[in-house]
């Protein structure tokens, strides 16, 4: 539908009805596969706001029906299709179409609704117009409350890693990466594993805002575009000693791009449709302090992914192995983990950290000196909040699958704006290296990387007519578990022989 040529709602335009019948009095609005349960449940708008509601009820093709038979009445140019729903619905009263947050844009009141035949469908439409008003309001909020704090974080990742901070940050990858921080708490990672266009999500809930944002731009690639205007952002790096007062400029452009973002959603009818139909916006959003921490997070693991990366830093993995169950299982090893005494609360035994869902065990490995272990760095890290194993470790893992390689790529450097092609965009997308469990030599490493030429190197003590092999900190394969093993191995250098590195 376009906006524009057609005069502001009059008495006239409200008799000219169109040929399609209106939708507020004509067939009821149900999902053909639709229960008595659900219907009851659904129905009762003044106690249920669920995403699930958007189906049971039809509310995707209410909508349609009414954008349809509305059409002439509407100037959206002088009122938006927000404020012109809310006219026909309610009677107006309401400024939900400009960028007000709360306090113009008032939440619907289910008895305003409960009388009309299809009552339940247009409160939905309505609650939609508001939530989406006060998500973006919130989302505006929580970027700039995230601004100060991030970039008081970088030195403190800077000490505690005890690296250098990258040479610069991409514009595009800040940027990206404040727009899309609330999908750090989706149940598919950085929405890594969002189904196609079509296919059911399960599992929503109000927890998981960032997700629903990726797939309303999935469906609205006009919308992405403008939520990831550079303005008169013109520079293409931010340097780390501008990074304070370049992230204020940044935080300040895509500000200006969610108020654009919003005012297009509620104008235009085509829009707004095409972001709302999946019916995610159908729950409440979360408080302001949730979401600037996410925001802060998001921001905070990217530096920590960058800064590793930029000192020749990988993630690496074990499949099916519990190394703390390693240690305990009665395995003969051939030197101490470290494990052995449980996970902290971090997940964490010494230099891994264990995804117990999936049954893999991850460290990080330098590729400039295999034996520097990040324990104590990763620890600090969590402790002070500015990352999480997750994100750090998992999040890469999904921006890895989802790219299908071992690295996914950075915010921002695979966008694309075709419907159905919204690429995953990724806040930690550290290289992943699968450790070989099975070959016992010199040229096995990895499954899916190249071998270190440090690897298995002799330097475990001084009798050379020992076997001998020198381990990665993180290393976790036959070199440490084969009983079969004869030799020596170790993670740690001998004092007496230097490593080959230094």
């Amino acid at each position: 539908m376009t906006s524009g040529g057609v005069s502001k709602i009059t008495n006239s335009s409200l008799n000219a009805l169109a040929s399609n019948p209106n939708p507020d009095t004509g067939e009821l609005y149900l999902a053909s596969d639709t229960t008595a349960d659900q219907k009851s449940h659904c129905s009762d708008i003044a106690a249920h706001q669920y995403q699930t509601c958007w189906e049971v009820l039809n509310v995707t093709g209410y909508l349609n029906d009414w954008i349809i038979f509305n059409e002439e009445k509407c100037n959206y140019e002088d009122m938006g299709f927000a404020d012109c729903f809310l006219y026909i619905e309610v009677g107006g009263g309401a400024n939900c179409t400009s960028f007000t947050g709360r306090s113009q844009c008032s939440p619907p009141d289910a008895r305003t609704y409960v009388s009309h035949k299809n009552g339940a469908q247009a409160y939905y439409v309505a609650f939609n117009i508001w939530n989406l008003q006060n998500w973006f309001f919130t989302y505006y909020m929580a970027v700039g409350g995230a601004n100060g704090l991030a970039a008081d974080s970088v030195n403190t990742i800077a000490r505690t890693l005890n690296l250098p901070l990258p040479k610069s940050f991409p514009i595009m990858d800040l940027l990206a990466g404040l727009a899309f921080a609330f999908g750090l708490l989706s149940p598919s990672g950085y929405a890594a594993a969002l189904p196609v266009l079509g296919q059911r999500i399960e599992g929503f809930a109000a927890q998981t805002p960032g997700e629903y944002l990726l797939r309303a731009m999935q469906n609205t690639p006009t919308l992405s575009r403008n939520l990831l205007d550079k303005g008169d952002l013109s520079e293409t790096d931010v340097q780390v000693a501008q990074l304070s007062s370049d992230l204020a400029r940044i935080v300040s452009q895509l500000q200006t791009n969610i108020q654009n973002s919003i005012v297009l959603i509620m104008s235009n009818s085509t829009v707004f449709f095409d972001f709302v139909q999946d019916g995610f916006f159908s729950t409440q959003i979360e408080n302001l302090n949730t979401l600037t921490q996410n925001v802060t997070l998001s921001l905070n693991t990217y530096v920590v992914s960058q800064a590793l990366q930029d000192d020749n830093v990988i993630i690496t993995r074990a499949l099916d192995t519990d190394i703390n169950e390693l240690q305990l299982n009665g395995s003969a090893l051939h030197y101490d983990t470290g494990c052995g005494h449980g996970y902290d609360e971090w997940g964490m035994c010494g230099s891994w950290w264990y995804d117990a869902t999936n049954h893999i065990s991850y460290g990080l490995e330098s590729l400039k000196a295999m034996l520097n272990n990040y324990t104590d760095p990763l620890e600090s890290l969590f402790n002070q909040g500015l990352t999480t194993p997750e994100l750090l470790f998992k999040n890469s893992q999904f921006c890895a699958d989802a790219s299908g390689s071992s690295q996914g790529n950075a915010p921002g450097t695979a966008l694309t704006t075709a419907t159905g092609m919204w690429n995953t965009e990724c806040i930690s997308n550290m290289k992943i290296c699968t450790w070989d469990l099975v070959n016992l030599d010199t040229e096995h490493e990895f499954t899916d990387c190249e071998k270190e030429p440090s690897f298995a190197q002799e330097g475990c003590g001084a009798d050379m007519e020992i076997v001998q092999a020198v381990m990665p900190a993180s290393y976790i394969g036959p070199w440490l578990t084969d009983p079969l093993y004869q030799g020596v191995s170790c993670n740690h250098w001998d004092k007496n022989m230097g490593s080959p590195n230094g």
